[in-house]
């Protein structure tokens, strides 16, 4: 099972590691808690191309509770790094096995904008704040293969879909894989499709 990230993005930092750390630790003595290592992740070219430089604190996969976890105060960690670099900064804190994401982003100055939640719901939110697609985020998260994992499954892929005048290749056979992909998500559309039909009742 995956274990949780947390992800910063920031904006032509330049590779300034040094002054990354020092914001950081600023932030954890007043909050309390140890200053994280944190270190460059190597991100797909769609960030980079969108002029994100993309970090990670490594957080400890068998760690117990949540109190008292940098991953708690996302809102300041990013305010701190968007007033210290003078542009937008972006958090992201991921908890794949439990489908569960907390984002928050911020520019010097403003206020910071949080959302929580579906993995998913999460990623698609933290794209948008990125000017990036989603298929770009879920490979830094893990999701190699985005489009068979059923959690990323549910992207919209519309926009890339409509671009292009010239017609697709047919795709090739589906194989077993695909089969069983294909059945869980019409299963998971029939039990929508009652759930909102029942909601609206």
């Amino acid at each position: 099972m995956p274990h949780p990230r947390l992800v910063l993005f920031l904006s032509d930092v330049e590779g300034n590691l040094t002054a990354l750390r020092q914001s950081l630790r600023r932030v954890c003595e007043e909050l309390g808690l140890p200053t994280p290592e944190v270190k460059w992740a190597e991100a797909p070219s769609g960030l980079t191309d969108a002029g994100w430089h993309v970090a990670e604190v490594p957080l400890a996969p068998d760690r117990k509770g949540k109190d008292g976890q940098l991953e708690e105060h996302l809102d300041k960690v990013t305010a701190a790094l968007a007033q210290d670099f003078r542009d937008r900064a972006l958090s992201l804190y991921a908890d794949r096995g439990n489908s569960y994401a907390r984002v928050c982003v911020s520019g010097p100055g403003k206020p910071a904008k949080a959302l929580e939640g579906e993995f998913i719901d999460v990623l698609r939110q933290t794209a948008k704040w990125l000017d990036v697609e989603t298929t770009v985020l879920a490979r830094l998260m893990g999701n190699n293969n985005p489009a068979r994992n059923l959690l990323a499954a549910a992207v919209d892929f519309g926009d890339a879909a409509k671009t292009g005048a010239e017609q697709p290749p047919a795709p090739p056979e589906p194989d077993e894989e695909d089969r069983f992909v294909e059945a869980k998500l019409s299963e998971a559309r029939q039990l929508m499709e009652r759930y909102l039909s029942h909601r609206s009742k």
